[in-house]
C-alpha cells in the first residue's frame, strides 16, 4: 500500500499488521488491522485508515467473505478515491465473484489512474476474456505485456488467447518471448507453454492441409483426350 508516518505507536501496531499480512499470516494482519480501526481510527491519517480497510477487504476477499471485502474496500476508496490499487483490488473480489461487468469497471477504474501498471491491465484483459470477448483481451494483455516483459502472467495468458483465436503463428512467437525473457518460470508454466506450442503447431498444420485441399478442389486434374 504506501509509506505511513513512523513514531507512533499506531503506526507501528500498522507496521506490524502490514509484516503479518505480507507473511501470509492473515489471521494475526485481520486482529491487527481491526485493532487498529477500533482502538485508534480517529487518530490515524487517512491514507493509514484507507490502507487499513484496504488490507481488510483483501484478507476478507481470500477468506471468501465477499460482501465484507467489498464493505471495507468501499470504505478505503471513500477516504481516498485516486488510488488505483483500491480499485483493483475491489475489481478482484468482483471476479472472484464473476461479476465480470463490476469487474470491468473497477479495473477500468484503476487503469485509468494507473494507465502503465501492467498487472492492472492484464486483470481487465483477462475478465474480458472472461467474459468471451477476446479480441478485447487480447487487445488488453499485448499493452500489459509490451509495457512489461517481467509480466509473465499477461504473456501465459495472452499466448492462451491467441491460441483460443486461431492465430498459430502469433502464439508460438508468444511462447518463444516468454521462454526467452530470461524469468525463472515455474516448471508448470514451462509444461503449459509446451503443450500451446504444440497445439498451435499441429493448427498450422492442419491449416496447411485445408488448404492443398482446397487448392485441388478449385482445380481438378482434367483428363487428358486421345
Amino acid at each position: 500500500m504506501k509509506r505511513v508516518e513512523k513514531g507512533k505507536y499506531y503506526t507501528w501496531l500498522f507496521q506490524a499488521a502490514e509484516t503479518f499480512y505480507e507473511r501470509g499470516n492473515f489471521d494475526k494482519a485481520l486482529k491487527y488491522f481491526e485493532r487498529l480501526i477500533k482502538q485508534h481510527g480517529k487518530f490515524l491519517e487517512t491514507s493509514m485508515k484507507a490502507d487499513c480497510y484496504a488490507y481488510l477487504g483483501d484478507i476478507y476477499l481470500f477468506n471468501e467473505d465477499f460482501p465484507k471485502a467489498v464493505e471495507y474496500l468501499n470504505r478505503a476508496i471513500a477516504l481516498d478515491p485516486d488510488f488505483s490499487h483500491y480499485y483493483y483490488l475491489l475489481g478482484m473480489v468482483y471476479q472472484t465473484q464473476e461479476n465480470w461487468r463490476r469487474a470491468i469497471e473497477e479495473f477500468q477504474r484503476s487503469v485509468k489512474l494507473e494507465p502503465k501498471n501492467s498487472i492492472y491491465l492484464e486483470e481487465l484483459g483477462r475478465t474480458f476474456v472472461f467474459t468471451g470477448n477476446l479480441y478485447e483481451g487480447e487487445r488488453l494483455l499485448r499493452r500489459a505485456w509490451k509495457m512489461d516483459v517481467t509480466n509473465i502472467g499477461a504473456g501465459v495468458e495472452l499466448a492462451g488467447v491467441l491460441l483460443s483465436l486461431g492465430k498459430f503463428k502469433d502464439t508460438i512467437v508468444m511462447v518463444d518471448e516468454i521462454l526467452q525473457s530470461g524469468e525463472n518460470l515455474h516448471d508448470g508454466i514451462v509444461d503449459y507453454l509446451e503443450n500451446i506450442r504444440t497445439d498451435a503447431d499441429r493448427g498450422l498444420e492442419e491449416k496447411a492441409k485445408r488448404r492443398r485441399k482446397s487448392k485441388k478442389r478449385s482445380n481438378p486434374h482434367s483428363k487428358s483426350k486421345n
